[in-house]
């Protein structure tokens, strides 16, 4: 009996060796190459090039990109399908303690088929906990933030319904929060949780007591390098959602058109500092997430936020649509620079005096010139190839809020 049930231990340990280890998040996160793009609640808005009618064909198309996050609420609300599709199995979302069968065995297919087309990527889940749309809560509940005529206080003004704000100084709502966090990241979807507005202290503590060390936090706190020190114990990176104003931007017309403002006006120096502040100083695995909003043919902004990640950065980028249109946020283009692989960085970045930026990668080398630089000249040993234009040489001009790939 002893012999037979070593060689039976024997068998369990070789099958169990051969099968292939389940990847980790910090895995993931290590292992993929640059560029890394990530899909802010909505993804490509291409139909002719990328369609995204099906499931399948919303499955290839984010896995075009390393990392996402979806809500559920917010964005089926907007009318546009969710590529996981994990919903909260309650008429109240902000009361749900568990998500419907149905969508959790959908999101469990549709996260292996993401990971099968893209073994890299990482996905979020986003929980409310600043305002939410009226139907998150019923209108008596005590979790809504009132005024002192009792009713409830306004929230964000661009949603399909009206948003009402909530009351995350209750200790008793904040714990709702991070239940519905540790629920997100136990059902096996998703590998942590993206908080919106800002972030909130007490809330970021809770929910990273509740979902562990091992899972990621990312909190929208822009280019703000004091909620970087505040958050810097607790979260893995920041959804750095910006629009750095400048004089060379093309201007998105159908701002124009609509009467609105191209709200959100930050600057380029604080973008690159809060970038580093951000890489040195937050929880490993880092998953920041550049996103500088423009015209999407304004390819020269594009680039300049592109290079910016690469050369200051392990970071992710996206170059999206200003909030303020009509449409849902963060729609974007596709670009060339995003399908180039770049591998991975050999070395950190190099600073010349002038302020030209460069790294080198194992397919090329990145340069970046900041806003308010003149032209400036890189020059190299060998011939090269510029990407956005195809031209070959070893000296090349490179304007200020720009950047380029040289292979």
């Amino acid at each position: 009996m002893k012999i037979a049930s070593c060689f039976l231990m024997g068998i369990v340990f070789l099958i169990s060796s051969c099968q292939k280890p389940q990847r980790t998040v910090v895995n993931r996160v290590d292992s993929r190459t640059y560029p890394s793009v990530f899909q802010a609640w909505y993804s490509v808005d291409m139909p002719e090039l990328y369609p995204t009618t099906t499931e399948e064909q919303r499955i290839q198309v984010s896995a075009m990109h390393d990392l996402m996050w979806e809500e559920p609420l917010s964005q089926l609300g907007e009318g546009v399908d969710l590529v996981l599709g994990l919903e909260w199995d309650h008429e109240n979302n902000g009361l749900a303690t568990s998500f419907t069968d149905a969508s959790l065995k959908r999101a469990k297919r549709n996260k292996k088929a993401l990971l099968e087309a893209n073994p890299n990527m990482v996905c979020l889940f986003e929980v409310r906990w600043r305002d939410a749309p009226q139907s998150f809560l019923p209108e008596d509940s005590e979790w809504w933030l009132r005024d002192d005529n009792g009713e409830i206080v306004k929230g964000w003004l661009g949603g399909w319904e009206p948003f009402l704000m909530l009351n995350y100084e209750n200790s008793e709502f904040q714990d709702n929060v991070a239940r519905q966090c540790q629920l997100a990241v136990e059902s096996g979807v998703y590998d942590g949780i993206m908080l919106d507005w800002s972030g909130h202290l007490e809330i970021v503590k809770k929910v990273r007591k509740a979902i562990g060390s091992d899972k990621l936090i990312i909190v929208n706190i822009h280019d703000d390098i004091h909620d970087g020190e505040m958050f810097k114990d607790y979260i893995n990176g920041s959804f750095m959602e910006l629009n750095p104003i400048d004089s060379l931007s093309l201007p998105v017309e159908d701002l124009v058109l609509y009467g609105k403002e191209d709200v959100n006006k930050r600057n380029w120096d604080k973008v690159r500092d809060a970038l580093v502040y951000f890489e040195n100083n937050f929880q490993e695995p880092h998953v920041n997430c550049l996103e500088v909003w423009g015209n999407r043919d304004d390819q020269s902004r594009m680039r300049a936020t592109t290079t910016l990640g690469l050369v200051y950065s392990d970071g992710y980028v996206l170059y999206a649509d200003p909030n303020p249109l009509k449409t849902p946020d963060h729609y974007h283009d596709w670009y060339k620079e995003w399908d180039y692989d770049l591998g991975k960085p050999l070395a950190q970045r190099v600073e010349r005096k002038d302020g030209l930026a460069m790294r080198e990668y194992e397919n090329g080398v990145v340069v970046y010139n900041h806003y308010g630089n003149p032209t400036l000249t890189v020059k190299f040993d060998t011939e090269r190839t510029r990407l956005s234009d195809g031209t070959k040489g070893k000296e090349f001009a490179v304007k200020g809020r720009d950047g380029d790939i040289f292979y």
